[in-house]
């Protein structure tokens, strides 16, 4: 079989993506080419059509996809442009049929690193949404939560100069997909829960970036963006905190006020509630919180042996999603075994974290990621998570609940001297996680616990 020469490849694409003429070359294909066949298939349509027929515009955007996945960005975008161009002859200037090429072009932009242009096109879909929309429905919806995972993603991958721009932008369009989700089904809509926990995970990242300081830190905290009147961290780390908190007693209100009332999803909601205190350090009101979640479980009828099962095992905060039922938490569980553990040797892990990125560590990916690959950077330890202890407090004369504290650390891998740089770096990275404590009776005990930690970045 005679695979095509890299000049039939190069006058092929010419000829697809811009249109003129056609190859009349009879050349036998190797068909596990997809990107040779993906780029034959459209120059048939386009001889058997014409140039600009609407019935391109698909398999422009997915040989895009075949470009884009073979690292060939400048194509993907040259084909990307073109479908684009083709709806708007077709449907007109301003339509949501291009919104789709518009996403996929930030997204080669991304994979391209070309951000300035992808911070451009998110500004100008942001505009064609509040602008050129007129009526609010469900993929509007839909489309304002994909611009926000575009700017999360810029967040990470973007220069740090522009975290807290795609800060600001992220959260924006989230909260008008919360806005026109009210609109369109009403306030108390189970299909809500989605959006408003996006957003209290956004307020956990933001609240992040705050304690990290820099300069993020500092424009995240600006009164009006670019100005030299910025709000002290304690103030803002309050505001993520008590947004958040009525961002999950919207979640409880929906299942509280369904018709019959969800006595579990508003369970979890509280246990969620918890949680947030944990984030937040606030350990009385967390131990209160989780008796309470724990309780409201039981009259929910959810079983005794799954309550026992599930709370044995501590959990990393905050949790990935929403889970209205004890049982898809328990499921959500189990993607974690995905993970290629081959370099453990055998050892077993049973809590696993991987950074965000190189320019936001220490907190997982608000997004799903490609893949759980485990390199050889990483890092497994044993500890223990201390169940209630009290200490007084000298000054008030009043004693202090805790919980949660990490003990008796061990560094299984790598194999490092004790006391070493190394060590001390990946045990400093370890106490900046947070935890829901092992439960029974919705109150903490302490438990063993293996944790298999995953950097952004190579520690020498």
């Amino acid at each position: 079989m005679i695979k095509p020469t890299k000049l039939f490849k190069s006058l092929l694409v010419f000829t697809v993506l811009f249109g003129y003429g056609s190859l009349h070359a009879q050349v036998t294909v190797d068909p596990d080419d997809t990107l040779v066949l993906a780029l034959q298939d459209l120059q048939s349509l386009e001889v058997e059509f014409s140039n600009t027929d609407p019935r391109l515009a698909e398999p422009l955007f997915q040989l895009a996809r075949e470009f884009r996945d073979s690292g060939r960005y400048a194509d993907a975008h040259a084909a990307l442009d073109r479908g684009q161009q083709i709806v708007r002859m077709s449907e007109g200037l301003y339509t949501q049929a291009q919104i789709p090429y518009i996403q996929e072009k930030i997204d080669n932009y991304a994979d391209w690193q070309q951000w300035t242009d992808a911070r451009t096109l998110q500004d100008h879909l942001l505009w064609l949404h509040r602008t050129k929309t007129r009526y609010i429905t469900g993929d509007l919806i839909a489309d304002f939560l994909e611009l926000s995972r575009l700017h999360l993603r810029g967040i990470s991958e973007d220069s740090p100069e522009f975290q807290a721009f795609h800060f600001r932008r992220a959260s924006a369009s989230n909260w008008l997909a919360l806005a026109a989700g009210e609109r369109l089904w009403g306030r108390l809509d189970t299909r809500l829960v989605p959006i408003l926990y996006e957003l209290v995970k956004q307020q956990h990242l933001q609240a992040e970036a705050i304690a990290m300081g820099g300069r993020a830190s500092y424009e995240l905290r600006q009164i009006i963006p670019g100005s030299d009147f910025v709000r002290d961290r304690a103030v803002m780390q309050a505001m993520f905190y008590q947004t958040g908190r009525r961002l999950l007693g919207q979640i409880r209100e929906i299942y509280a006020e369904a018709t019959p009332v969800n006595l579990e999803g508003v369970a979890m909601a509280n246990l969620y509630l918890a949680d947030w205190e944990v984030v937040f350090d606030n350990s009385q009101r967390a131990l209160r919180s989780y008796e309470v979640a724990y309780r409201n479980l039981a009259l929910a009828d959810v079983d005794a042996a799954q309550r026992t099962r599930f709370f044995a095992a501590p959990s990393l905060l905050p949790e990935k999603a929403f889970y209205a039922s004890l049982q898809e938490a328990e499921q959500a569980r189990a993607p974690e075994a995905g993970w290629n553990l081959s370099q453990l040797d055998n050892l077993q892990a049973s809590l696993y974290f991987a950074e965000w990125s190189p320019t936001f560590p220490y907190v997982r990916a608000p997004y799903q990621q490609h893949g759980n690959q485990l390199d050889s950077n990483f890092a497994l330890f044993s500890f223990n998570l201390s169940g209630v202890t009290e200490m007084s407090r000298w000054l008030n004369r009043d004693n202090v609940q805790s919980f949660g504290e990490l003990l008796n650390v061990t560094l299984l891998k790598p194999d490092v001297p004790s006391s070493s740089d190394m060590e001390a770096e990946f045990r400093r990275r370890l106490e900046r996680l947070h935890f829901r404590p092992r439960l029974e009776n919705g109150r903490p005990i302490e438990t063993e616990a293996t944790l298999l930690y995953q950097p952004a970045l190579t520690l020498n």
